[in-house]
């Protein structure tokens, strides 16, 4: 299947009520059901809260196994491996890599710390391409970043090559995927010139405020060299961790920013459930046969994956790289209630990734001859994925009292009375996950800088369980179905750049990645 960024067809825009209508859908049935057939509806719920009940068990099991996963990754020599592992496919120096930075708004000091960890990697510079993807839009950030930074990195890698996205470009969105395909189109000449073919090029995509770990190269050219069929077809997806300024954000902010890391890495653990997030590697021969990024859409970075999936006739995988690459967590300059903002409109952002479903059901049905019986499963996820994103936290806080709630003829029933003492408990033992994500927490954060130093540490471990019920509803559930409401209605969101205050901790991204983690 070849693929032209195009208006929808009218099906797909039909389909666009999908998430929303079956979110509300449930939410009306329950609401219906608690008048009329409240044992029906109790019963109903009692199933869903033990179903998360076991489901919070198992991720947990999940989390300690990524957890362990990542720590062995990070103290793994990758260099070495692709020197002597028998596994290694071909002369690893074939391979070069190829990073993305996209950028608007960042002025160079973001950028340059990016870049530095970059440099940072053991893996020979002499086959690193860093592309610094500027917005005309932006014309002096972009003028200054590209004469700085080209400045100082220009003779650290093989090349150091700057673009400028033109703004107003017919059929285009502003965004990120507009911004990567137009860089990606402008260097492919000179790639071309060097003689790189596209399957020995992998390319990156980084987020201005991103910074990888040392061995994130070497172990991405590992992962690439050594997986098993057409490697060409395949993304590999790393560790997306919030750390780059975790101690500077409020706690609310920097919860949503933990448990973000945290079910990134249990994904990680089932790479059949897995898809393109943020920043994420495939090689060059897989952006050719997809056309490189989406160039209308504000979530390029999980549409790029259906895009995959469909060019390659079902047959493209994601492979998961336990080395992460750090990004901020949201921090406003303009004070805490403006974080609290930022923090709602970025996930607005990401539950924008609801707009995948039609676009995928389209294309399953078009297809439906050719395609394996695995594409219609990850569709399947990808629509219970969302559902649960908007719907999960208000099933269980709210709608699940509601048969008590609405209904005072049962209310004095035994079953009412049992149904309240299992309900309760199940949502209590439930929040024993907690504690394994509150541990791991503390692994995996880099230490609490000592000007950061306070007595709130045991405080927030108190106030987890009560706060991250709130939380969830607030920025997980409501800005997922308003996401839904947005798409149903057939409004675009538009690409909006995060606002973030400048700050940086250190973090551990030099090459002792034996030694625990250190500030």
């Amino acid at each position: 299947m070849t693929f032209k960024d195009g208006n929808p067809s009218r099906v797909e825009r039909l389909l666009r009520i999908v998430p929303a209508g079956l979110t509300l859908g449930i939410f009306t049935a329950i609401a219906v059901l608690s008048l009329i057939a409240p044992r029906f509806i109790a019963s109903v719920m009692l199933l869903y809260v033990l179903y998360w009940f076991l489901k919070s068990i198992l991720m947990s099991a999940h989390l300690i196994a990524g957890y362990r996963s990542y720590r062995r990754a990070i103290a793994m020599n990758w260099m070495n491996k692709l020197e002597h592992d028998p596994a290694v496919q071909g002369n690893w120096r074939d391979i070069w890599h190829l990073l993305i930075i996209p950028n608007a708004i960042e002025d160079a000091s973001i950028v340059r710390a990016t870049i530095e960890a970059i440099a940072a990697t053991p893996y020979p510079k002499d086959r690193i391409i860093v592309v610094l993807a500027n917005e005309a839009r932006f014309p002096e950030i972009a003028k200054t970043n590209q004469h700085e930074l080209s400045k100082q990195f220009s003779k650290v890698f093989a090349h150091f090559w700057s673009t400028l996205h033109p703004d107003g470009v017919v059929g285009e969105i502003r965004g990120k995927g507009a911004n990567l395909s137009y860089a990606a189109r402008t260097i492919l000449p000179k790639i071309t010139a060097l003689g790189i073919k596209p399957e020995d090029i992998l390319v990156t995509t980084l987020d201005s405020d991103n910074r990888v770990h040392p061995q994130f190269l070497p172990a991405v050219t590992h992962a690439y060299l050594t997986t098993p069929g057409n490697r060409t077809e395949k993304s590999f997806q790393p560790l997306p961790m919030f750390f780059n300024n975790i101690w500077s954000v409020p706690y609310v902010i920097r919860s949503i920013a933990v448990g973000s890391s945290f079910w990134h890495m249990i994904e990680a653990t089932r790479p059949y459930r897995l898809r393109n997030f943020s920043a994420h590697t495939q090689s060059l021969a897989l952006l050719l046969q997809t056309d490189f990024w989406s160039t209308n859409t504000i979530v390029e970075d999980g549409h790029q994956y259906w895009r995959s999936l469909f060019a390659t006739q079902g047959r493209h995988t994601v492979t998961p790289v336990f080395v992460p690459i750090y990004q901020d967590a949201v921090l406003s300059p303009k004070g805490q209630l403006m974080t609290y903002r930022e923090q709602y409109m970025q996930k607005l952002r990401w539950a924008w990734g609801a707009s995948d479903i039609p676009y995928t059901l389209t294309r399953l049905w078009a297809g439906r001859k050719e395609l394996p019986i695995g594409v219609w499963m990850q569709a399947s996820r990808l629509i219970e994925g969302h559902f649960s994103w908007a719907a999960t936290s208000l099933l269980l806080a709210l709608f699940g009292w509601l048969p008590i709630l609405l209904n005072p003829d049962f209310q004095g029933t035994v079953f009412s009375y049992y149904f309240t003492i299992f309900y309760q408990r199940m949502l209590l033992f439930a929040g024993v996950g907690m504690v394994v994500t509150l541990v791991i927490s503390r692994l995996l954060l880099p230490p609490r800088p000592r000007h950061r130093l306070t007595s709130n540490d045991f405080i927030e471990w108190i106030l987890t369980p009560f706060l991250l019920p709130i939380t969830n509803i607030i920025f997980a559930s409501m800005p997922a179905i308003d996401a839904q409401l947005r798409i149903a209605r057939g409004k675009e969101l538009g690409f909006r750049i995060t606002e973030k205050a400048v700050e940086r901790a250190a973090l551990p991204i030099t090459t002792d990645t034996k030694s625990k983690l250190t500030a």
